[in-house]
């Protein structure tokens, strides 16, 4: 995005335009409010096909919960480039917070029995107090409140000064204000996405515990939502009235960006992979086997290409760290790669031979789930400032003597 040609304030919308995306986003959570749990409920085998609808939850929340983390990154290691991006990178988290609070609600009262299978033990079972229904409620609620409560504090923090338009607000108090949130706004991401993670993800396999895999988890999703970041802003530029605009530097410094992810994405996969291995426990084995040969190789190895070999592959080639199109194909592979890993962490415990295209309706609400989310979003751009004008325009802080500037990497352009 150039700043030197980034419009000044957002530009008005027709209220007749604006009448026809509420009453799309109405008509979309209507449907998805009624029809999943009736849905669900309908089917004898209803975990298998419920769980697609759950995967794309969790993909759509993971993802969007990263974007936030996003700007605290950048604003912790003062990426002047990334600027452009704090106020998209937060207004897809907080557009999708109540999806989140709202999604987890009806997952536990309507699908628990089926998707947290180990709340009904046999009798002769002991649990332990971990796994209990209240406490399952309340420390994934908690944990959302918590993540989504700092997250709105950070970004109304963000956007307020552009909102004011006043002089009266110390511009750089602000920004240091943000600086020291940016470090709570992290740690709250990794405690939510790790309970999360085990939860919906580590429990469903009986007696399985791994410390690497909550990390590979939220990781996966800081990856795909780094990649969604260069997507969002040319769908959003074709429904919104605010001009995205894209510079080689900055597509540059987000190719570097994402190469360092897909190499920090095959790491925690093979730390993963490796100590399971190694350590040929059946109980371990059998969930990864299942997923890496069998009815669901395919899949596994598709995941693999799209999270490390394409990217890999693509990103050597010069064209691709110069290129808006290049790089938006990439992502949406990345992407694509992601919501695969997330289907075979939950799918192959509930069944040995699950096939996507069985499942069609799931499949058209997780796409209305994802529409409605984007509804969200291009709504919020119409009516809030899409660029932090305030940060952009702001000048780095300099030492006592006047002569060097803080610690900002990167050019705007």
């Amino acid at each position: 995005m150039s700043t030197e040609r980034m419009p000044t304030k957002p530009q008005p919308v027709s209220p007749k335009q604006r009448g026809r995306f509420v009453s799309s986003l109405l008509l979309i959570f209507l449907g998805l409010s009624t029809v999943s749990p009736a849905y669900a409920a309908s089917n004898e085998m209803a975990r298998p096909e419920f769980a697609i609808l759950i995967v794309s939850f969790l993909v759509l929340m993971g993802v969007t919960q990263a974007g936030v983390v996003f700007s605290a990154t950048t604003r912790l290691s003062g990426a002047k480039w990334a600027k452009s991006y704090y106020r998209l990178a937060d207004l897809i988290t907080m557009a999708f917070a109540p999806f989140a609070i709202g999604g987890f609600l009806l997952i536990y009262f309507q699908s628990s029995g089926e998707l947290f299978y180990w709340l009904s033990p046999a009798p002769e079972e002991h649990l332990s107090a971990y796994l209990n229904s209240d406490w399952l409620l309340f420390r994934n609620l908690f944990c959302l409140l918590v993540f989504y409560g700092l997250s709105a504090v950070y970004f109304w923090k963000s956007l307020r000064p552009d909102l004011s338009g006043s002089d009266n607000i110390d511009h750089q108090e602000v920004r240091d204000q943000l600086y020291w949130m940016s470090p709570l706004i992290i740690i709250a991401y990794i405690v939510c996405s790790t309970i999360i993670a085990w939860d919906f993800g580590m429990m469903l396999i009986p007696h399985w515990h791994s410390t690497v895999f909550p990390i590979h988890y939220w990781f996966g999703n800081a990856y795909a939502a780094t990649a969604a970041l260069i997507v969002l802003p040319v769908l959003l530029g074709r429904f919104s009235s605010s001009e995205f605009q894209f510079s080689t530097q900055q597509i540059r410094y987000f190719s570097m960006l994402v190469s360092g992810f897909m190499l920090l994405w095959l790491y925690f996969m093979w730390a993963q992979f490796f100590v399971m291995w190694f350590g040929n426990l059946p109980r371990e084995t059998d969930a990864l086997f299942r997923q890496m040969y069998g009815h669901y190789a395919p899949l596994y190895w598709t995941m693999v290409a799209g999270c490390f070999f394409i990217p890999f592959g693509s990103l050597i080639f010069a064209y691709f760290n110069r290129s808006v199109r290049a790089m938006c194909v990439l992502a949406l592979t990345i992407n694509l790669g992601n919501w695969i890993n997330k289907y075979l962490m939950v799918i192959p415990v509930y069944s040995a031979e699950d096939r996507i295209l069985d499942h069609l309706s799931e499949v058209a609400l997780s796409v209305g789930l994802l529409a409605a989310f984007v509804i969200v979003v291009v709504l919020f751009a119409r009516r809030l400032p899409v660029y932090s004008y305030w940060e952009i325009n702001l000048k780095p802080k300099t030492s006592v003597t006047g002569d060097l500037p803080t610690h900002e990497v990167g050019n705007y352009t």
